[in-house]
């Protein structure tokens, strides 16, 4: 079996998606370019693997079962528009998540820990956040757009399962499939 290009997210409800949407639609009506997520799509990335053998894909999925068994369901809340990159092209704006107890780190800790055991590569520091686009150019200063923003969310969002998504380019659009889920307890 050839290998798959995964990744390990927490994923949204549907309304939770629409907000985000929402937020989406604002900086695109805002901008004059730019590369934007399908809804579909929105998520908070715990840990991206990258190529990844069927096999240690599912190694990780047992062994994050066991590890996650005292993690129990947990709520963030989304807290503002932040980006990477400024000036006429900002390469990435996304919204910020806001860890409410803690458990959203511990999660990403043991999700950390556990891809390392299985050979793949620690990564710096651990940044909650929803990638909503990229390359982007706006007709007006990202302050403004991230002062417009505040009034999208204003509610804890549960987060209650962690899963390991498939990557992959069907007919032009990124897809992510569930390839395992673990639900929180």
């Amino acid at each position: 079996m050839k290998n798959l290009r995964t990744f390990i997210a927490l994923e949204f409800n549907k309304d939770i998606k629409q907000k985000i949407y929402n937020t989406q639609k604002m900086i695109k009506d805002n901008s004059l370019s730019g590369r934007f997520k399908y809804v579909d799509n929105f998520h908070l990335t715990l840990k991206f693997l990258g190529e990844t053998e069927p096999s240690a894909a599912e190694n990780i999925y047992k062994e994050l079962s066991l590890r996650l068994g005292d993690v129990h369901p947990f709520h963030a809340k989304i807290n503002g528009l932040g980006c990477f990159g400024k000036g006429e092209k900002i390469s990435t704006i996304y919204l910020k998540v806001e860890d409410l107890s803690g458990s959203l780190y511990k999660t990403a800790l043991i999700t950390e820990e556990v891809c390392e055991k299985n050979g793949f590569k620690k990564d710096k520091k651990f940044v909650p956040h929803v990638t909503i686009a990229q390359e982007v150019i706006l007709n007006k200063p990202f302050e403004e757009i991230q002062e417009e923003s505040k009034k999208y969310f204003d509610e804890n969002i549960l987060f209650d399962k962690v899963t390991i998504m498939k990557s992959e380019q069907i007919q032009y659009k990124r897809v992510y499939t569930p390839l395992y889920i673990i639900n929180l307890k």
